[in-house]
């Protein structure tokens, strides 16, 4: 094919190039369409190569090779070259700090956290850098502004949910995932009912019973070194397995992980790596070989909500309330089984991993700070009696207990990197800082934990900053572990119950220390953030209590 012909062929595809930027790629969301835009595409050149051997009268394959690598590279080219020339010089967020590369494309946040997996230690590094407003990506923006907590999450929010949310739960939904503000209340109806007071006590046997076990355990292990965030994982995928579907896994009387961690750790992995490029979750999911993990999760969660719907446990569990829906209600979205599907993920990844979490992040402080314990054992000794009618309600009013509690979610909230929000189209303003609308915001709320501007002494592990009429906490606004507003964590008072109670019966019964060789700083610097936190080791040793 001559030079002319192949000259004309890649302007037109310069000029497609700037046209579907200008025309479609700026406009509206396009993460769910990943499969769809490079099938179009491939769909195209491949049109283009047949259509050039059929019209040339030489049936040349090298004349259609050309022509169709003249029209693509030059399309992908000025399509490239247009989208970084917006981003860079045109984008509502250009004047933004942040790293220049940020400005160009997601994947370089992506190469950031690609080896340890630790967002959230990464977004903080650049907030010390560049302030409290930083472009992390080239529609992103993330803040540790006091003021930002309120109006991304409170109640009254003008935000709503990002994009992110779209790709992490496809091709499924849930209660936390769904961005429909319609479709979330419906269902969280449904939710609500798991978690009256009433049920509540109901859960206590339920409770008291997992506590009692892992309490046993520790007996059995007295003296010896192990692994707490690995039994506090156990502890809460029994409780969680029987919570959520009333059947345990039975991990604390085996002493053997199920194969639920793994899948459940396989199915996060990639939001380790992949939540600034969120759109390519779908898409691997469309390619085989590509999603092991995330599929394996998903037909797990699928395999748990058959085998629950074919039985009916003894006492009401959480999923009672979504089965009853389902059979009762006459609303479509109830019978939707991807609902079923989805919720089944929530309930396991909120269910256990943050609860883990949490329990080990509390024994790390507590295995460092004898002072903190004796004041603990003090206002327990006062008062709590393990079994009691009351044992939960008295625990619940324990103001030192739940800031041994407060203090470690503040410090390791379970959502370490925040949940992202999309601006509504007119913009909001937080503070005196304008943010555009169509932007996709967050708190850090690790970062958000460690704000000296909130918290004296941030750094520091101190359960009496709670207490009634302290002066250590500057803004208390900022603390929103659980979340907030209408979609705070619906099964925040569950968790608290199983904290308290797990906390209270340790620290009145055993001592605690690190293992010898043991300082923390595994734990410290080798979790990952997979959206929820995938802790590594924490080797303590329990003893029982000698004062």
């Amino acid at each position: 094919m001559d030079a002319a012909t192949l000259e004309a062929v890649a302007l037109v595809g310069a000029v497609l190039g700037v046209a579907s930027h200008l025309g479609y790629f700026i406009h509206g969301e396009h993460h769910m369409q990943g499969t769809r835009i490079y099938l179009s595409f491939f769909a195209v050149t491949t049109f283009l190569f047949v259509s050039v051997i059929r019209l040339d009268g030489n049936h040349s394959y090298l004349a259609a090779s050309q022509t169709t690598a003249a029209a693509s590279l030059s399309y992908l080219s000025t399509l490239t070259l247009s989208i970084l020339t917006y981003r860079v010089f045109f984008h509502p967020l250009r004047n933004f700090p942040g790293p220049f590369s940020a400005k160009l494309s997601n994947f370089s946040h992506v190469f950031r956290i690609f080896k340890d997996s630790r967002n959230f230690i990464e977004v903080d590094k650049l907030h010390q850098e560049y302030g409290e407003f930083v472009r992390f990506g080239p529609n992103e923006i993330t803040t540790t502004s006091p003021d930002a907590v309120a109006i991304l999450l409170g109640s009254g929010s003008k935000c709503s949910k990002a994009p992110w949310y779209d790709c992490v739960t496809y091709p499924n939904v849930s209660l936390q995932l769904t961005r429909s503000r319609v479709l979330h209340d419906k269902r969280r109806r449904i939710w609500d009912r798991a978690f009256t007071m009433k049920a509540l006590r109901e859960y206590e046997s339920r409770v008291r019973t997992y506590t009692n076990q892992l309490i046993s355990v520790l007996d059995t292990k007295t003296g010896q070194s192990i692994n707490a965030s690995l039994w506090f994982n156990f502890y809460s995928f029994d409780i969680m397995g029987d919570m959520a579907f009333g059947q345990s896994f039975d991990m604390m009387k085996s002493g053997e992980k199920h194969s639920a961690i793994e899948i459940l750790h396989g199915g996060m992995k990639p939001l380790g790596v992949f939540t600034p490029i969120s759109w390519i979750l779908p898409l691997l999911l469309d390619i085989p070989g590509l999603s092991g993990g995330i599929k394996a999760f998903q037909q797990y969660n699928k395999d748990r909500v058959a085998i629950r719907k074919e039985s009916t446990p003894e006492t009401p569990d959480l999923f009672s309330w979504l089965i009853d829906a389902e059979k009762q209600s006459s609303d479509p979205i109830h019978k939707d089984p991807r609902w079923l599907w989805g919720d089944s993920a929530l309930i396991v990844v909120a269910g256990s991993d943050t609860t883990a979490a949490t329990l080990t992040h509390i024994f790390y402080h507590l295995s460092r700070s004898p002072k903190a314990v004796s004041a603990l054992r003090k206002e327990l000794d006062a008062f709590y009696q393990p079994g009691s009618e009351s044992e939960f309600k008295d625990l619940q009013e324990a103001p030192y207990l739940n800031g041994v509690i407060n203090e470690a979610l503040r410090l390791h909230p379970p959502v370490p990197s925040g949940l992202p929000r999309f601006t509504p189209p007119e913009g909001i303003t937080i503070g005196s800082t304008y943010i555009p609308g169509n932007v996709q915001i967050s708190t850090p709320f690790w970062s958000m934990g460690r704000l000296e501007s909130c918290y004296k002494n941030a750094e520091e592990f101190l359960p009496e900053r709670w207490e009634e009429n302290s002066e250590l906490i500057l803004d208390k606004s900022v603390f929103v572990p659980f979340s907030s507003g209408p979609y705070g964590c619906v099964g925040k008072n569950l968790a608290l119950m199983e904290l308290r109670n797990v906390v209270a019966r340790i620290v009145t019964e055993f001592d605690t220390k690190f293992a010898p060789g043991e300082d923390g700083r595994t734990l410290m610097e080798k979790s990952k953030d997979v959206f929820t936190m995938e802790l590594a080791p924490l080797e303590v040793v329990f003893t029982k209590r000698k004062d």
